[in-house]
């Protein structure tokens, strides 16, 4: 294989991978749980930025629904961030797959 192709590939793939991060940085998730009573909004790291809660959603004698509805959002909002980038981080590195099978080690 010659060495300059597999440096300019590699250079191209950096490119990429910069570029997919900046997109997913930009972007943001929304999970939810108990039909929407309780969401969370999360930036595309999977950074939480916002949780709203439904008035009707508060039961003062059973706060721990309450809570349980909260981490249910959250943990959605960080599944649909990783699912995310596993999206755009994998376009990226794409195009590792002609460096000898080096894509696979991402």
């Amino acid at each position: 294989m010659n060495i300059q192709k597999l440096m300019k590939e590699a250079q191209k793939a950096q490119r990429q991978m910069a570029e997919a991060q900046e997109r997913i940085a930009a972007m943001s998730v929304e999970g939810s749980a108990g039909g929407g009573m309780v969401t969370a909004s999360a930036t595309g790291e999977g950074t939480v930025t916002r949780v709203r809660i439904d008035p009707k959603a508060v039961d003062p004698d059973d706060l721990e629904m309450l809570e349980d509805l909260v981490t249910a959002a959250v943990n959605d909002a960080q599944r649909k961030a990783k699912e995310l980038q596993e999206k755009e981080l994998g376009g990226a590195m794409g195009g590792l797959s002609g460096l000898g099978g080096m894509g696979g080690l991402f």
